[in-house]
């Protein structure tokens, strides 16, 4: 379970990471052409991750799955690999992470763990 620690500082620095998140994803290609500017499907995608962890529902795997699942297609529309969606959620994790302590970096860590295992078992379902 995340502590409660982790889920304040990242209602606190919730704004910081998202703007952070959309200078550094904005450019991206596999988010652009999607019928929406880049900047608003950036900001609803990190919008949803920090949701995700600093509403308590980051440790249920049902919940993560379908999130990661819907960013998963997101992406994948634009023929990446699972690689992109990976790296993705990598630096991702930096800019959330970049505001807290090492404790709630390791809670933080094990949540984007899990979307990572949940990306490559969908890459796996695909390749079958």
């Amino acid at each position: 379970m995340m502590s409660d620690k982790t889920s304040v500082d990242l209602g606190k620095f919730r704004d910081r990471i998202v703007r952070d998140s959309i200078k550094e994803f904005r450019t991206a290609s596999y988010f652009q052409g999607k019928g929406r500017q880049t900047e608003q499907i950036v900001q609803a995608v990190s919008e949803g991750l920090i949701d995700l962890l600093e509403e308590g529902p980051s440790r249920d795997p049902y919940t993560v799955k379908l999130f990661v699942e819907w960013l998963y297609n997101l992406i994948r529309k634009e023929g990446k690999k699972v690689d992109t969606t990976v790296d993705f959620l990598d630096r991702f994790e930096n800019l959330a992470a970049r505001h807290l302590d090492k404790v709630e970096g390791a809670d933080v860590d094990v949540f984007f763990e899990m979307c990572r295992e949940f990306v490559q078992d969908k890459h796996a379902q695909l390749m079958r």
